[in-house]
């Protein structure tokens, strides 16, 4: 078999997964691979996902089109859907390996030295495979080159050790665990000269630093990052509400980079569906909160996470939760589905929401969200703000797209050469379809 040293990777779910595709793919650039689409590689590697049952579908589907578009190609599946259902990836016939997040720093070494001859010997796949829950390392992979992104994300933090007992998330990812300050410089050292924006990641982001020696906090590191670096923007990924401190409030509003916007989950707006699934705050902890960072920061875009049909979640408790979320001064929703995942307590429960139900309550709360964030669209028409442009242009527009500090995505009029760059514009009107469009 020729081999001509191009790969092809791609990636489902979170930010977390984005930024360890990007470092596999800059090892493999260095070390002389080519990156191609997937019907020219040699080999392709499948970042998967399976926080919900439809993740882990989509993830085998992608799977089985890429053997089918390229049989000739070695097919390396990682990830989480890997890390929970490696039974069921075996079943799958054409992959040559299976690696599992404990090892997926490890997958450019793995393509030199097991995959580069050629398949695996009888077309049994070649595993790399181990329990995640014990891990204790934060196995750093460094990124310089984002390809064409414009705010690369830098992964600080990893696991979670909550155990919400919807979430899958800790047996796919393991313990909580933090990238040490001292790799945090360095990386974003890496990429000072080069962007604009980043965004600070983790799988549980708010609990960075806890399980370091000495310990230190989140807020103790934007203080330091902010003192060291210059970059325009400091954008944070999603943040408990618990963790949402008067101490990180304070160093964001006075911050000259970190961006006005939180990402926070709140998944349920009942207290007994909150408690039932060990969520460790109260609807009106949750209020209190949003209402505390509004008062201090006017011009935040605050977005939250939902799961509809969560075990337990009768009418008058989704009723609950659309309420909240009515007098919530928020931006914007992301609305999950419940899927019920058989390692976790609540998909044991019987007391399962019946899925025509579970759809029904998503369509309605996806429409209290539109009108949410329209509402704050229109509360920011007519002001002079920032964006940092993107480096292509929007498929259904062709107008150049770029986001301001507050996460409001503004389409503008302008030359190729405004990529990357940051410009400012005034707001000055909204579309039929939400576009917020700037001059």
């Amino acid at each position: 078999m020729t081999m001509k040293d191009d790969f092809y990777i791609t990636t489902l779910g979170c930010k977390v997964n984005q930024y360890e595709s990007d470092a596999i793919s800059e090892s493999l650039i260095q070390k002389g691979y080519q990156k191609t689409d997937y019907h020219q590689a040699q080999f392709i590697v499948i970042n998967s996902c399976t926080v919900t049952q439809k993740a882990s579908m989509q993830s085998r589907q992608l799977v089985r089109h890429l053997i089918r578009s390229n049989p000739n190609a070695i097919i390396i599946v990682t990830g989480c859907d890997v890390q929970l259902g490696i039974e069921d990836i075996k079943q799958i016939n054409g992959i040559d390996g299976i690696i599992s997040n404990r090892f997926k720093h490890d997958i450019p070494k793995l393509i030199e030295t097991e995959f580069k001859s050629g398949k695996p010997f009888q077309n049994k796949p070649i595993i790399h495979w181990a329990d995640i829950l014990h891990d204790t390392d934060f196995h750093y992979m460094p990124v310089t080159q984002y390809g064409n992104k414009t705010r690369p994300v830098v992964k600080i933090q990893d696991g979670c050790s909550s155990f919400c007992k919807y979430c899958i998330v800790p047996y796919t990812r393991g313990p909580s665990r933090s990238l040490p300050v001292h790799d945090v410089l360095n990386q974003l050292t890496l990429l000072e000269s080069n962007y604009y924006e980043i965004v600070l990641s983790g799988i549980h982001l708010g609990n960075y630093g806890s399980d370091l020696m000495p310990k230190t906090t989140l807020v103790d590191l934007l203080t330091l990052i902010e003192q060291t670096f210059q970059f325009k923007r400091i954008r944070l990924s999603s943040i408990e509400p618990l963790e949402i401190s008067k101490n990180l409030i304070h160093v964001i509003k006075n911050s000259h980079s970190l961006c006005h916007h939180l990402h926070i989950p709140l998944q349920s707006g009942d207290n007994c569906i909150l408690k039932s699934m060990s969520r460790h705050y109260t609807c009106e902890e949750f209020e209190q909160c949003i209402h505390m960072v509004v008062k201090e920061i006017p011009d935040i875009a605050i977005g939250i996470d939902i799961v509809v049909g969560l075990p337990g979640e009768t009418e008058d408790a989704f009723m609950n939760t659309y309420n909240l979320i009515q007098r919530l001064p928020i931006a914007y929703l992301h609305v999950f589905p419940y899927s019920p995942r058989p390692q976790t307590p609540a998909g044991l429960l019987s007391n399962q929401v019946p899925i025509e139900m579970i759809k029904k309550r998503c369509q309605s709360i996806r429409m209290l969200g539109e009108q949410k964030r329209k509402a704050f669209y229109r509360s920011m028409i007519g002001q002079q703000m920032e964006i940092i442009v993107e480096g292509k242009r929007d498929f259904k527009t062709g107008l150049l797209k770029g986001y301001t500090s507050n996460y409001i995505p503004v389409y503008i009029q302008g030359d190729d050469a405004l990529m990357h760059q940051p410009r400012k514009v005034k707001l000055f009107d909204i579309t039929h379809k939400n576009f917020v469009l700037g001059q």
